[in-house]
């Protein structure tokens, strides 16, 4: 909380140097910020002896960690073996290019994302992951674009196939819309 005092301080300096008060508040407003939930970023506006609003900002430090930044301990044996195979790197290419032709729907998605977490040592797996971005899957395309980005200026190949779903996206499916 110290460390907010004074960055609290200097933004109030400066919404009362460029006129950001008003001189009469009629209203008292509380202000969350969306999908933070209850610990998060609260903006609080009140009216203070003076005629003149106050705005002032506070941060409250969420309870638990968030779900990506469980300890060690809590790994599942897959969690485990996603992180070696990502830190292996471009040796570990070949067998998750394989995976990648696997009919099965979570097989497909991890290997995506493994590939991912290598960046430029992935590239080899660039003409396999291309397909990817017509698949049926919506989530498998997202995945593999984003993989592709990771990846990045090494997988310049799939910039035609990138640039057509940017332009002719796959048509919404009513599983897609819900989301």
């Amino acid at each position: 909380m110290r460390r907010e005092l004074p960055l609290l301080a200097c933004c109030l300096g400066l919404l009362l140097q460029t006129g950001c008060s008003q001189s009469e508040p009629t209203a008292r407003k509380q202000i969350k910020v969306p999908e933070v939930g209850p610990d998060g970023l609260v903006s609080l506006q009140r009216p203070v002896p003076g005629s003149s609003l106050i705005s002032h900002a506070a941060y409250e430090q969420p309870a638990e960690l968030p779900q990506s930044l469980r300890p060690f301990e809590n790994w599942t044996d897959q969690d485990a073996a996603e992180d070696a195979l990502g830190r292996i790197g471009a040796a570990a290419v070949p067998a998750l290019v394989q995976a990648l032709h696997s009919p099965d729907l979570d097989t497909r998605r991890k290997a995506i994302e493994v590939l991912g977490r290598m960046g430029d040592e992935a590239a080899a797996a660039v003409p396999d992951l291309i397909p990817l971005l017509d698949d049926p899957d919506p989530q498998i395309r997202k995945s593999t674009a984003r993989t592709i980005g990771q990846i990045g200026p090494s997988a310049k190949d799939a910039v035609p196939a990138l640039m057509r779903t940017l332009f002719q996206p796959q048509p919404r499916t009513s599983s897609t819309t819900a989301r």
